[in-house]
């Protein structure tokens, strides 16, 4: 049982880095757009590039990994 514990703890664990990696990446792109002068415009065009599909996936991924209390 300690070692089912302990495998699903490093999964966690693997998952979140991943998270927070993907969030400086964008938050260093909104930086970068931000001071560029033409932010809006950058991050609108960033948004366009990604392939409509993977933008759904991702939604529906975050959907179903965020869980909201009240």
């Amino acid at each position: 049982m300690d070692e089912e514990l302990i495998k699903k703890l490093k999964a966690d664990i693997k998952e979140l880095k991943e998270r927070l990696i993907a969030i400086e990446i964008e938050q260093r792109r909104i930086r970068e757009d931000i001071l560029s002068g033409s932010a809006k415009e950058r991050m609108q065009k960033r948004i366009l590039d990604y392939p409509k599909a993977n933008i759904e996936d991702k939604k529906e991924k975050i959907h179903n990994q965020i869980k909201i209390e009240i």
